[in-house]
């Protein structure tokens, strides 16, 4: 049996196909672990084995695909949006309704199961994603913060550099957060409260990093991975590809990860020849 799930935020709708290609009831659930546990049940009411199509198992359909493979449903594709139109405009109509979404995504599983892509189960490569995606937020907003300290301490002492040393050091935040102005007038005043609270933040913006990266340090050492022993790559930049890439890599050749990147394989620009640049491809697979 065939079944296409037209994901939304809050509601699931199941169109069933059997192996001829005719209907075999629809279903809407509520995006929820009750709703996911009906629709399994009232898939398995029919003798057939399942195949699931999911559109969206990435993101609205996450939560379902994920559990139809705890469940142990192995059959679980990942469908994209634009496939399913396809599909959709060879019906008479071409409406687009959830039921007509979901009857293209059946329709497509049954005639193209074979090529569509397998939902992959989570595992620790969805730890070190979402760990290394935490991490460049708080980077990121470290980095806004220590701006906006530096513009303040620009006001206060143009030179205070000299003293301080760089705001991305803890030593130059510490001299921040201990900065006192005993004769400052009511605006300085203003100035040095928030410097003190912008110091502070900061310190704690750093502490949360660096929990975030012992554990990814922890998670990293413990997959073994090879990627430590190449120059270069440290646990944050291994952490990524991993993450990137997943425990089994889905590329096959450098041509392939060169491909994943946005890079061109094989391709060398006439300024990089005249630079005696190689090709990329031939540096990623050297």
């Amino acid at each position: 049996m065939y079944i296409g799930a037209d994901t939304h935020k809050q509601q699931h709708l199941l169109v069933a196909l059997d192996a001829q290609g005719q209907g075999c009831g629809s279903l809407s659930v509520t995006n929820t672990p009750e709703g996911w546990a009906s629709a399994l049940a009232w898939a398995r009411e029919s003798p057939e084995p399942c195949r699931w199509g999911i559109e969206n198992s990435g993101s609205l359909g996450k939560g379902f695909a994920q559990f139809l493979l705890t469940s142990g449903e192995t059959a679980v594709h990942e469908i994209v949006p634009h496939r399913t139109a396809q599909y959709r405009k060879r019906t008479r109509t071409q409406d687009k309704t959830d039921h007509a979404d979901a009857l293209a995504m059946a329709r497509l599983l049954r005639a193209e199961h074979e090529c569509l892509p397998l939902v992959r189960p989570d595992d620790c490569s969805t730890e070190l994603r979402l760990l290394s995606d935490h991490r460049d937020n708080l980077v990121v907003d470290r980095t806004r913060l220590v701006n906006r300290l530096h513009a303040q301490m620009l006001q206060i002492d143009p030179c205070y550099a000299q003293k301080s040393g760089t705001l991305t050091s803890a030593a130059g935040v510490r001299y921040c957060a201990g900065l006192e102005l005993p004769h400052a007038d009511r605006v300085l005043r203003s100035r040095l409260l928030i410097v003190h609270q912008l110091a502070q933040q900061i310190a704690m913006m750093q502490e949360e990093i660096e929990t975030v990266e012992t554990t990814l340090r922890q998670q990293v050492e413990e997959s073994d991975t090879p990627l430590l022993r190449i120059c270069g790559v440290g646990v944050v930049v291994a952490a990524r590809l991993i993450g990137e890439l997943g425990c089994s890599p889905r590329v096959h050749s450098a041509a392939a990860l060169a491909a994943l990147a946005g890079i061109a394989p094989g391709w060398q620009s006439p300024r990089a020849a005249s630079m005696g640049i190689g090709s990329i491809g031939a540096e990623i697979g050297s």
